[in-house]
Order: C-alpha cells, then structure tokens, then sequence
C-alpha cells in the first residue's frame, strides 16, 4: 500500500490488534521463520480480516440516490 489514507491507516491498526491477539496465542518468543505453515497463513489471514473489516465499518453508508 502507497501513501496510505487515514481511513487505512486506522484499518491497518486494527489489522495488526488481530494479528497481536493471534500471537498472544502462538507465542511472542516464536520467530516468524519458526512459525509453522498453518500458523503463518492464520497469521496473515488475521491481518487480511482485520484490515477487512476495519474498512468495512468506516465505508460510506449506501445509498439508492443517484448521486447527481
């Protein structure tokens, strides 16, 4: 990601809190090149959701008007 807005930058704290919560779980001593593969993938699946999700509860709300 180039120049992140504030929106993703918000987004992306939230991504790295879910990622926090996965490696309170795997171990904070654990290197990442000793993480096994599923651990890697949860690990990078947290941060996809996180983000994700951040953008969607910060999106515009809808609306059925044509916006001219």
């Amino acid at each position: 990601m180039i120049d992140p807005d504030e929106r993703e930058q918000a987004a992306l704290s939230n991504a790295l809190k879910f990622m926090s919560d996965l490696m309170a779980e795997i171990g904070w001593h654990t290197r990442f090149n000793d993480l096994t593969a599923a651990q890697a993938a949860k690990l990078a699946e947290a941060a996809v959701d996180g983000f994700q999700e951040s953008i969607r509860a910060t999106a515009p709300s809808e609306t059925s008007e044509v916006p001219f």
